[in-house]
């Protein structure tokens, strides 16, 4: 089960916290709040307003919309959407297509980029089909 997006987001907060190396009361002094108002926003004893996790954000260096993204996204944190769309249309080219398009772009595709299909295709028969 996914959590929820409370829990993402303090459990983003307090990650980067410990990435830091920053304590409850380092957070506060920057924030003029007091240590517990910050140990219960990050625990959830208390809820966290838009404007808290702005404050939250700011004093650990992160954008509120990076604490709230799904982790493993972290790669389109710096994309457009127009550059988001283009390579979800780079990914639905043929092969020869997406050669072609390198070839524009003065880049080589790589043999070893990896797989074209993440699914293996059912080997060919021949003409016969196996019954098992």
């Amino acid at each position: 089960m996914s959590e929820d997006l409370n829990t993402r987001v303090r459990n983003r907060l307090r990650d980067e916290k410990a990435k830091l190396k920053l304590s409850e009361t380092d957070i506060a002094g920057q924030l003029q709040w007091s240590q517990p108002r910050v140990a219960q926003k990050l625990t959830g004893r208390t809820p966290i307003t838009l404007n808290e996790l702005e404050s939250l954000c700011f004093a650990m260096g992160i954008s509120p919309s990076e604490c709230v993204r799904d982790r493993g996204l972290e790669f389109m944190a710096e994309m457009t959407p127009t550059e988001l769309r283009a390579l979800e249309q780079l990914r639905r080219m043929s092969t020869t297509d997406r050669d072609a398009f390198f070839h524009l772009l003065g880049a080589k595709a790589r043999a070893n980029d990896g797989p074209e299909r993440y699914a293996t295709p059912p080997k060919k028969s021949h003409g016969r089909v196996k019954i098992s």
